[in-house]
């Protein structure tokens, strides 16, 4: 009995170490895995193009004009009467390979805030609808947007201003990677 007890645990440990080692054996061996993979060439170039003055619109003293970074228009008009107003349409242009993404709402200035009384100036979309943070335009695609100065033409007499006023104009989009 004592020989049978002995050869079922000497072949139980002989299980026992069989086991340890093909374990050990599957899991230290190494896994390779090889695959090739290709980064396309990516560009940016986002910028405004396309500026249509529309009809009705006082003449510029300095017509809107992309700046170096290219989503700045600067420009210069006079109103002299209410209801004057200098509107154009401008489409923003994403000529790159990358989404393109508003990071901030557009910013318009060169309004003082005594002009701010009687001028009216504003940026939307060309249906008039308000721009949004986050709003896309894909590779290769373009957005029309419009940009408005008016002099209100529903103010009091008492609101209108006692000396010329010329207005020197900003309109600016900031746009990221989507």
């Amino acid at each position: 009995m004592k020989q049978v007890k002995r050869s079922v645990s000497v072949i139980v440990l002989l299980l026992l170490l069989i086991g340890v080692t093909v374990g050990y054996s599957v899991l230290s061996q190494t896994l390779n895995i090889n695959g090739t993979s290709r980064i396309n060439v990516a560009s940016w170039d986002v910028h405004f193009a396309n500026v249509q003055v529309t009809t009705g619109s006082v003449t510029a003293t300095t017509a809107p004009n992309p700046a170096s970074n290219n989503l700045t228009l600067n420009y210069a008009v006079n109103l002299n009467n209410p209801g004057d107003f200098y509107e154009f349409t401008v489409d923003v242009t994403n000529a790159g390979s990358v989404p393109a993404k508003l990071s901030a709402l557009p910013t318009i200035s060169g309004v003082s805030t005594a002009q701010d009384v009687y001028v009216n100036y504003t940026f939307t979309h060309t249906d008039g609808t308000a721009i949004v943070v986050g709003e896309t335009i894909a590779a290769g695609a373009s957005k029309n947007f419009k940009v408005r100065v008016e002099f209100d033409r529903s103010i009091s007499q008492s609101q209108l201003p006692t000396s010329a006023q010329n207005l020197t104009l900003t309109a600016s989009m900031n746009y990221e990677q989507a």
